[in-house]
């Protein structure tokens, strides 16, 4: 199955605001955050066929090249469980240090790992033990620092963040909702191109409730599509809808 978590790619601006981080061990965090998480993932691999060399019999797809047409095979998994953030010191670029782990019901369980978030949405990830998953990453992006934030929102209530290098571009579009008490309703799309020989377009639908007292979202749901040309006539979408909704903060007293 491929992953979707390509948050990174196209953050090269972070990268150098951070350059010089150590991911000391032991700091005590000064937040523990909570999240449930409910991921399902389908995979659809469809292959364009010719016909040429077929053989009599008729066509289906255990025997694709008896004719010309188009041949669907679907795959798919889903989990659920909880992530753990811990958020250990805030960097004078305003950067978050945090260390983020899951523990998923059937096999998505992800060792500890250290990340800094900003409130652009940027990410950047200690990937000494490999790529986070989905919903690891979708719920980094919305945990920096000023999130929402008054000085990027235009007059319609919408603001966008785009980042781009030599082979990708990614941008990302809110707009925000009213606001009911502290929580105000966003509504979002991250559309992320990718260039080369694993090149892929991906587009995100979401929506999030964020918490502007908290400064944390407390509930988060995407529907990622991905499309990846593998071969020729040959194409993998998958689809990825999670929900992510906050359990517990060491800060508040209770979860609204």
């Amino acid at each position: 199955m491929n992953r979707l978590a390509r948050f990174s790619f196209s953050l090269g601006a972070a990268l150098t605001l951070t350059a010089g981080i150590s991911f000391a061990d032991g700091p005590k965090p000064i937040r523990h955050l909570v999240y449930n998480f409910d991921v399902s993932i389908s995979t659809d691999h469809t292959q364009h066929v010719s016909g040429i060399g077929s053989s009599p019999g008729g066509g289906g797809p255990s025997n694709p090249g008896a004719s010309s047409g188009v041949v669907d095979n679907v795959g798919g998994t889903s989990d659920q469980g909880t992530i753990a953030v811990d958020v250990l010191q805030v960097q004078p670029d305003t950067g978050l240090v945090v260390q983020i782990s899951e523990q998923a019901r059937n096999n998505r369980d992800a060792v500890p790992t250290m990340c800094v978030v900003y409130g652009n949405s940027a990410v950047i990830c200690d990937q000494t033990h490999g790529q986070l998953n989905e919903e690891e990453s979708s719920l980094l992006r919305f945990l920096g620092r000023n999130f929402v934030n008054p000085a990027t929102i235009d007059s319609h209530d919408h603001w966008r963040y785009s980042a781009s290098d030599s082979q990708s571009q990614e941008t990302s579009d809110f707009t925000l909702g009213k606001a009911v008490g502290d929580s105000v309703p966003v509504v979002f799309q991250r559309v992320l191109k990718v260039s080369g020989v694993n090149g892929f377009n991906a587009t995100t639908d979401g929506t999030l409730t964020y918490n502007r007292k908290m400064s944390v979202p407390v509930q988060i749901k995407e529907d990622t599509t991905t499309r990846k040309q593998s071969g020729a006539g040959d194409y993998d979408t998958t689809r990825a809808q999670l929900t992510l909704t906050l359990q517990n903060d060491s800060l508040a007293s209770s979860v609204p």
